[in-house]
């Protein structure tokens, strides 16, 4: 089991390091913003977004097809390993956004709720 979680941990490195690749282009240049909120409150995405997390599900789905993904741009995808992808591709799309660079991309990985 340990070899099996420290496999993914490992793979996270190159998942952010993908993630970076697709993102990176968009930062401080103009790019259309979608509004993902509900009632009133301003939830903005970007195709920075969306095709980072494309990216990283992708990879996910390559290397571990049975692992599930929940991600904050396309939502659930189930799985049978007891794995869980948890992703946000830009944490901070407001700061993104402004040029500020205080955001990041979040990959977290739990086992059997863990």
């Amino acid at each position: 089991m340990a070899d099996h979680f420290q496999q993914r941990v490992t793979f996270m490195q190159e998942l952010a390091d993908a993630a970076g690749e697709v993102i990176r282009p968009y930062f401080r240049r103009r790019i259309e913003i979608s509004d993902k909120g509900v009632r009133g409150f301003y939830d903005p995405a970007t195709e920075a977004d969306r095709r980072a997390e494309q990216v990283i599900r992708n990879r996910i789905a390559t290397r571990f097809p049975q692992d599930a993904i929940i991600g904050e741009e396309f939502g659930e995808t189930p799985g049978t390993s007891g794995f869980v992808w948890v992703i946000d591709p830009i944490d901070g799309t407001r700061a993104f956004l402004a040029g500020q660079p205080l955001w990041g991309t979040l990959i977290a990985l739990e086992h059997e709720r863990r």
